[in-house]
């Protein structure tokens, strides 16, 4: 009957039992209960609210990266923002003069795409989101940003759904244009990173002029530099935020954790920070990993790291696979202060950053 509901309120396919493993960076992840494409901001607004209207939960992927999903899968609607071929790595001109320049992306545009489609047209502001895995819409969520350069510094305004809130007497769902001051961007967060606080339909970014060869020659500085110190297997991107002052990175190779394996989950061994699927790893593998991390950086510098990546899906039978209070008291036990984790690959620390 759902299924039925979906697509007769939709016009789209609607799909069950599908693996999510292949659209998610990490190639991990469990069927979901329903699985359904949208192909702009429009359809995904549509999904969003038919999947509110049948009380159904609902998991956005973009690019699938910074997520895990459980091994059991997720049990709900599963939506893969899919903008087509011809539109995936570019936007549309809405505004020129010889300063700047605005233009209009669709949530499932490719982040790297649309920073090399605006270098090559002479636009500064991307250059930066060379080497940014997953699209706009999660970018812009996250504030995404590398090199001193965000999405923050970029956008312009915001269209976005925003689910129901009861007891507030607005509408059941509504779509809502904010300016990028109104975004709330911090360091990797926004008004929208948290789960069920909304989804990027669309958005204008703001960009400057500079010559094309000076924003390739740039670009191509960023992507040599990646290639040197972020792994190229599959990865989530950055696991854990960077603390106060500190670099996440850093403090786990610090603790001699490059390299140490659980399963076919590894920390990388050139960036402290990144998770990789040596193969055949599963979500449950990732999260034991994380977990050991955190126990014996907690240990080492009684610094407890938070995470950036997203855990979702069907968590059932293992209640929260990363409570923090877990992490304290397995780090607060003699024991493991004797006990060094095992199989470590202690190396020379690497680029220091996050």
């Amino acid at each position: 009957m759902i299924r039925f509901a979906l697509h007769g309120e939709t016009g789209l396919p609607v799909d069950t039992g599908v693996p999510i493993a292949p659209y998610t960076t990490l190639k991990i992840g469990g069927p979901a209960d329903f699985f359904m494409k949208a192909p702009n901001g429009e359809s995904l607004g549509r999904i969003l609210t038919t999947a509110e209207n049948l009380a159904l939960p609902v998991l956005v992927l973009g690019g699938g990266s910074n997520v895990v999903v459980s091994d059991r899968g997720f049990r709900g609607l599963a939506i893969k923002v899919e903008t087509p071929t011809n539109l995936r790595n570019r936007g549309t001109v809405i505004y020129e003069d010889g300063q700047e320049v605005l233009i209009e992306v669709e949530p499932g545009c490719q982040t790297a795409g649309i920073a090399r489609w605006t270098a090559h047209l002479g636009l500064s502001g991307l250059d930066w989101a060379c080497g940014i895995p997953g699209t706009l819409g999660g970018a812009i969520a996250g504030n995404a940003g590398a090199y001193d350069g965000d999405m923050k510094a970029v956008v312009r305004a915001v269209t976005f759904w925003s689910p129901g809130r009861a007891g507030t007497g607005l509408p059941a769902s509504r779509v809502c244009t904010v300016s990028g001051s109104e975004m709330a961007f911090g360091y990797r967060s926004s008004r929208l990173k948290s789960p069920g606080s909304g989804v990027v339909l669309g958005a204008e970014l703001r960009l400057g002029r500079t010559s094309p060869a000076e924003l390739l020659q740039r670009i191509d500085r960023f992507e040599a530099s990646r290639r040197t110190r972020q792994p190229t297997e599959r990865s989530c991107g950055s696991v854990f935020r960077n603390p106060p002052g500190k670099f996440a990175g850093q403090l786990i190779e610090q603790a001699g954790l490059k390299g140490h394996r659980i399963g076919d989950a590894q920390i990388s061994l050139l960036h402290g920070n990144y998770i990789v699927n040596r193969g055949t790893a599963t979500a449950r593998d990732i999260i034991s990993l994380i977990k050991a991390v955190r126990e014996r950086v907690l240990l080492d510098t009684d610094i407890f790291l938070e995470t950036e990546v997203m855990l979702t899906g069907d968590w059932s039978t293992d209640g929260d696979p990363l409570d923090p209070d877990d992490t304290r008291e397995a780090a607060s036990r003699v024991t493991l202060k004797a006990t060094p984790v095992t199989d470590a690959v202690r190396s020379p620390l690497g680029e220091r950053n996050g």
